[in-house]
């Protein structure tokens, strides 16, 4: 995908966005001067570390039976 097509898909997914939290957070990166993407890329979690804290706090909510 080129440049443009992806503008073009991220300026229509913010647009969908209802979340005011998301639109927060997406306003708090575009403001900051020293965003360092390859720093905060470092930062996140894998997609299986995701899976193992989502099923450990799941486990930590008082389900009803």
């Amino acid at each position: 995908m080129n440049l443009a097509a992806e503008k073009n898909e991220i300026i229509k997914w913010i647009n969908s966005l209802e979340n005011p939290a998301i639109i927060e957070e997406i306003n708090k990166i575009r403001k900051r001067k020293d965003f360092d993407f390859e720093k905060e890329w470092q930062r996140g979690i894998t997609g299986e570390e995701l899976k193992k804290r989502a099923k450990e706090y799941l486990k930590t909510l008082p389900w009803k039976e």
